[in-house]
């Protein structure tokens, strides 16, 4: 139980509760380790909130034209469930983007709990309008920036997110993400991604070793973008 504590503290919105209550939300909680590449869940699976507390997940919907496409990535210190956007026709798919330790309940013990602590509720309401106000920053930026813009604005989120500092002072990235993959993130072509990716490689900006991406200190991403809004 106090590893699991232990981990339940590493996440947002469980800040602001007490060791007390952690541990009772914490005797209703299942553990466990997926490895990447492995399924979390599918859109047809229990509605469970899953706490992250290592590692990283994608969001993967198959298309009306039955294609596979990455929807967003989560870190830790995030939720997710099938809860949101449950009504939705396109079927979705949790896939561990790394290895990744997972925390999850059913939904309505989760909402059994928060009902008895106000604080938590207040969380994840605020939670549930940050979410909502990216999807619309995402909208914006498909209709008014251009797709150089939004590479670039992509990767940023990307490296700010999940780079970790080596040695060197580089930022490792372990998420092993495809050009195609960046390119469904921005909503533009892998050959927009391609072009943009090998201009900052030949800059020496960024590297690629063994399924990691390398970025390099001097990568200067907030003048690029600057430069192209």
């Amino acid at each position: 139980m106090e590893n699991k504590i232990w981990y339940l503290k590493q996440i947002n919105i469980l800040k602001s509760l007490s060791v007390k209550e952690l541990m009772a939300l914490g005797g209703q909680c299942a553990m466990i380790l997926y490895k990447r590449g492995e399924l979390v869940y599918t859109k047809e699976g229990d509605s469970n909130i899953y706490f992250i507390k290592s590692g990283s997940i994608k969001v993967v919907v198959l298309t009306e034209a039955g294609t596979e496409q990455i929807k967003e990535i989560i870190e830790a210190g995030e939720i997710f469930g099938r809860f949101i956007d449950a009504a939705s026709d396109q079927q979705e798919q949790i896939v561990a983007a790394e290895d990744c330790m997972v925390c999850y309940l059913p939904f309505p013990n989760w909402q059994n709990f928060i009902k008895d602590h106000p604080a938590l509720s207040y969380s994840f309401i605020k939670w549930i309008g940050l979410r909502i106000k990216k999807m619309e920053r995402k909208m914006d930026s498909l209709y008014f920036k251009n797709s150089r813009q939004r590479i670039a604005e992509s990767l940023q989120d990307i490296i700010q997110r999940f780079g970790k500092p080596d040695p060197e002072g580089n930022l490792i990235l372990n998420l092993n993400l495809t050009h195609d993959e960046i390119a469904q993130l921005a909503g533009t072509s892998r050959q927009s991604v391609n072009v943009f990716m090998n201009e900052l490689r030949d800059k020496g900006w960024i590297d690629y070793r063994r399924n990691k991406m390398i970025v390099k200190p001097a990568f200067p991403i907030k003048d690029i973008i600057s430069a192209l809004s």
